[in-house]
């Protein structure tokens, strides 16, 4: 072989490496898709990662492509990737645990975001709630509906609608029915503290027999028609919250800190 055809096949060589896509590690092979980035957090600033691929340019330098989606509609893009990043998220990736099926069942566990569609849909309602959106805005009120991934909950001063994709929190009770044995107590003690305001009255006012009676009347079926609202509120200070993360930007946060 002669010097020239040496030459020629060493610049071949060097630009069929270009472009050609490289393993990170072992433990993601030649792409990244969203479980592997979710575990290793290779990328965990991409919003909407789908998948990502990184390529040679040069013996110093690379590119990654990635693939995103936003309301359903894929991107592909490339964004440089110098050597001394590439060496530090290879060190980075290398010194993790295998992605088992275990770690996968794990990791998913607590990431509500996935199914955040489904957890809404769930809920019943009308519901009490607690929202965050819109970078930590803060929304209290009862949850009517959901519908086409918005959110209509009426406050005390109007009524809201948000979009499923800026919430990032949800908190709402758990069921109340295994209280439901208290509903006869409260009734009966909400009835006799109407009864005893009558009472208190007719002390204070003397009034003659039949009206004293029919005062007596009006605060025990007073006082039962608010023990409905009674039991409500007991219930719901005695039933626990549930708080989800439907946000994958707060669910970030929250594992970092």
């Amino acid at each position: 072989m002669t010097k020239k055809h040496f030459i020629g096949f060493f610049f071949l060589g060097s630009l069929l490496a270009q472009g050609e896509v490289v393993i990170l590690s072992p433990k993601v092979g030649t792409e990244i898709d969203i479980h592997e980035n979710r575990f290793y957090r290779i990328f965990p600033r991409m919003k909407g990662f789908v998948n990502a691929q990184i390529i040679s340019v040069s013996d110093k330098s690379y590119r990654v492509r990635f693939v995103t989606s936003k309301r359903r509609k894929k991107k592909t893009f490339d964004k440089p990737l110098s050597l001394k990043r590439f060496v530090s998220m290879q060190n980075y990736v290398n010194r993790q645990p295998g992605f088992t099926e275990e770690a996968r069942i794990a990791m998913y566990a607590g990431m509500d975001f996935l199914r955040a569609v489904e957890i809404i849909s769930d809920l019943h309602k009308p519901q009490f709630v607690k929202i965050f959106h819109h970078g930590r805005k803060r929304l209290t009120g009862t949850l009517l509906s959901f519908q086409d991934n918005i959110l209509n909950v009426q406050t005390p001063v109007g009524n809201e609608k948000i979009s499923l994709e800026y919430v990032e929190t949800i908190s709402y009770r758990l069921s109340t029915s295994e209280y439901l044995f208290l509903k006869p107590y409260i009734y009966a003690v909400s009835g006799i503290i109407g009864l005893s305001m009558a009472q208190l009255y007719n002390m204070q006012r003397s009034p003659r027999l039949d009206e004293s009676w029919y005062f007596r009347f009006n605060g025990t079926m007073i006082g039962l028609i608010f023990s409905g609202e009674l039991f409500d509120a007991i219930t719901t200070l005695l039933t626990p919250t549930e708080t989800f993360i439907l946000s994958q930007e707060q669910y970030e946060k929250i594992k970092t800190q």
